[in-house]
This record gives structure tokens, sequence and C-alpha cells, in this order.
């Protein structure tokens, strides 16, 4: 008898704790909006014929209403730094940046970056005047210079396992 009152108990306690139900909590974030519920990898965003001299002070501002960077968003910027030939078209190398070179007699630049929520902002320094450099032949450096910004998540660009060195790698990645 003592273990039919157990069963019966075991039962009614089983049926009684399954029809409990608590507060559900809070709602959390909203997720990113995808399409046909595919993953937010990013955004990249291509910036071609970009001049880098004294008339803008050796610096390039750019900004975009339609592009939302988050708290926990990383930007990357590559400069494009030779090409290859190809019978489709050109096809970049990109390099990550910041980037440094270096001349004979010890002077450098180096091609930098910084960002807000807003805008990305690409740069030059030097270890001596930027003013110099726009009088010397170092076209190359200053005119015409290819940037690709891209927008990933941190969880991405923090991963040990991904390889953002080239923007190249970065694709492999996704």
């Amino acid at each position: 008898m003592k273990k039919i009152q157990i069963l019966a108990i075991a039962f009614i306690a089983i049926i009684g704790l399954a029809g409990c139900e608590g507060d559900p909590g809070p709602q959390g974030p909203p997720g990113y909006d995808g399409l046909d519920g595919e993953s937010f990898y990013g955004t990249t965003v291509d910036l071609y014929n970009v001049d880098l001299d004294a008339n803008n002070e050796f610096i390039y501002t750019f900004s975009d209403d339609n592009i939302e960077v988050f708290e926990d968003d990383a930007v990357l910027v590559y400069r494009s730094t030779d090409f290859i030939e190809d019978p489709d078209g050109d096809i970049n190398i990109w390099s990550l940046m910041p980037q440094t070179t270096y001349f004979t007699g010890n002077g450098e630049v180096v091609h930098n970056f910084d960002h807000t929520f807003f805008d990305v902002r690409i740069f030059l320094q030097s270890n001596f005047s930027l003013n110099e450099l726009s009088n010397q032949d170092y076209n190359s450096l200053t005119q015409n210079q290819y940037f690709r910004i891209v927008i990933v998540p941190s969880v991405f660009a923090n991963d040990p396992n991904n390889n953002l060195e080239t923007y190249q790698n970065l694709l492999n990645e996704v």
C-alpha cells in the first residue's frame, strides 16, 4: 500500500509541476535583420580615387547615414597596395591598415585611420613634415588611393581562428 501512495504522490507532483508557469522575464534586445534568415556578416564600402594631400591636410573623412555601426562592431580599413592584371579586369590587392612605408634616411609614412559610430577618418602620419611629401614625387602614397571599409561584428573579428590581415583572408573566413 505504501508503494501505491508514493506513486500517487509522485504522479500528482509531476502533473502539478508540469502545469507551473512563472514570469517570462523581460524581452531581450532585437537581433539583426537578415535576408531569409541568413546571418549578419557586416558591411563593406569601397572608396576609390581618394587624394590625401596638403589640400585636405592629408585627411579623408567618410560618412554615410545608411550605414549603422553598433557598439560591438569592429571597423577595419584596407588599402589597395597593388593589383593583379586579369582579362576580366584588374584585381586589387588589399592590405589591412595601418600601413607603414619606409624611406631611405629613416623617413616613414603611415596610412592610418580612426572611427566613430558616424564616420571613418583616413589620414597620413609621418616622422617628417607631410608637406615635404607633397613636394616630392610620392603620388603612389597620396593620389588616387583605393580604400575598403569593412564593418563586422566584433565576435567575428576577435575570433583567433579568423585571419583578417588581408581582405581575401576575410572573405575566406565568412
